[in-house]
């Protein structure tokens, strides 16, 4: 993709929009969910310059109204295989950063989205102590973990109704890292509720993790077969995600995600800039190349102003 670890691309192409964070909310912490005014939240930029140390590039960050209050949601994503121990203190540094640039110091909730291979084991509440006075006076930095190996996939499955395209995300990274054939359930699924230009981003996703080839011949047993496949194809070909059969699986995989690619960007620039100029839009849809696409992506999010993207 571009440099950005694969991982980190496909969560922030996935979440970068305010609806799918009121998803996520929705699917694990409903009680926060049903508070939050969702034409309140805000996408960020997370590029943040603190006086002692320069610029800081942190995860995604929005503004939204709790209870009509202003608040901040900080969404941590962890994808390593081992535990970092400090991300204690990354959290403690991040929320003085944003506290450091804005006058007041509004409320801010971290919650950190965890898919790695290790058994987690960082305290969600600290530091810690047995101590009723050190309790007392002691100033705390706590988090909310959504560990996705502790969810069962029956459980998210059944809440594809809230949003088909974040539970399919969180199902597939759940699984990233485990042989591919494990991911056929997640695949079944996601063909069976097959829905708009997330498939694509899911279908990549999985095809720069594994190996293409492999990809597709699961895709096949997934299908059915090379005329279930090629029925596929004409579907996208139908919906303008392809250019035409004979050029296979892959090309029109490829054709799919740019065009989804080029969606979601022009998506992300009206939810943070509001209308994206027609002579923007039409340059937009004119990139058909994939690593430019998502570096453009990037700048998107970290842009502080459209006329700044535009340089």
């Amino acid at each position: 993709m571009n440099d950005l670890q694969p991982h980190d691309q496909f969560f922030k192409q996935i979440f970068s929009e305010p609806k799918r964070v009121k998803s996520l909310l929705d699917i694990f912490y409903p009680e926060l969910s049903q508070k939050i005014d969702l034409e309140s939240i805000r996408l960020l930029n997370s590029e943040k310059y603190s006086q002692k140390v320069g610029k800081s590039l942190l995860d995604l960050l929005y503004e939204c109204k709790i209870e009509n209050e202003k608040s901040f949601i900080r969404i941590i994503f962890e994808h390593k295989s081992f535990i970092d121990k400090n991300l204690p203190s990354q959290l403690l540094y991040y929320n003085g950063v944003l506290w450091e640039e804005i006058e007041e110091y509004p409320p801010i909730i971290n919650i950190v989205l965890y898919h790695g291979k290790r058994k987690w084991n960082i305290p969600t509440t600290l530091p810690k102590t047995n101590s009723e006075i050190i309790e007392r006076f002691t100033n705390k930095l706590n988090y909310h973990l959504i560990d996705l190996s502790k969810v069962a996939d029956e459980e998210m499955i059944n809440k594809l109704y809230i949003d088909f395209c974040t539970v399919s995300a969180l199902l597939t990274m759940k699984h990233i890292f485990e042989d591919l054939r494990k991911l056929k359930h997640i695949l079944k699924k996601i063909f069976e509720h097959y829905q708009d230009g997330c498939v694509f981003i899911i279908l990549d996703y999985i095809s720069v993790v594994n190996n293409p080839q492999e990809v597709e011949n699961v895709l096949k047993e997934i299908l059915g077969g090379e005329k279930e496949m090629m029925t596929l194809t004409e579907k996208w070909k139908m919906e303008g995600l392809q250019q035409g059969l004979q050029q296979g699986l892959q090309q029109g995989l490829q054709q799919g995600l740019i065009k989804a690619k080029q969606e979601d960007i022009i998506k992300l620039i009206k939810i943070r800039f509001g209308n994206v100029p027609e002579n923007v839009e039409k340059l937009i849809s004119n990139i058909n190349d994939l690593e430019e696409l998502d570096k453009l992506f990037t700048k998107a999010i970290l842009a502080n102003s459209l006329e700044e993207l535009l340089k």
